[in-house]
């Protein structure tokens, strides 16, 4: 394939209902690495995310195609199992993290195109996310 672009429709022939997306206001603490990470004493990161049992809901009974964040990761910044990461990649479902302008973006009726970048053994991409509102 060419253009490395996937529009959100079909997860492995499963019909995905929607993308979830968590709008947190984090993206006005981006100009500042203390604050966007906001590491208590210990070092570990303070941040808004999705907990597993709204995770395992939004998979099993509302068939999301992935899951989105303006944070740092879709994970709390203090759990460092990356539970919710772990369950959304577990099948073959997308993670979105320090997504942009969430605000301008209404609760529903928008098409997401991800362009990925292509890369061999990673266990991620950069990507480009555009946001088509209807």
């Amino acid at each position: 394939m060419s253009h490395r672009a996937l529009i959100i429709k079909k997860v492995y022939s499963q019909e995905c209902k929607s993308f979830d997306i968590l709008d947190t206001g984090w993206q006005e603490k981006w100009g500042d690495d203390r604050a966007f990470f906001n590491r208590d004493d210990r070092g570990i990161c303070h941040f808004p995310g999705l907990g597993t049992a709204a995770t395992k809901f939004l998979l099993e009974e509302r068939l999301i195609a992935g899951v989105g964040t303006d944070t740092h990761g879709v994970d709390p910044g203090q759990d460092e199992s990356f539970a919710v990461n772990t369950l959304v990649l577990a099948q073959q479902r997308i993670v979105l993290e320090n997504l942009a302008n969430l605000d301008q973006l209404p609760a529903v009726g928008i098409t997401l195109v991800i362009g990925i970048l292509p890369l061999l053994g990673g266990s991620g991409s950069p990507v480009s996310v555009l946001a088509f509102v209807s």
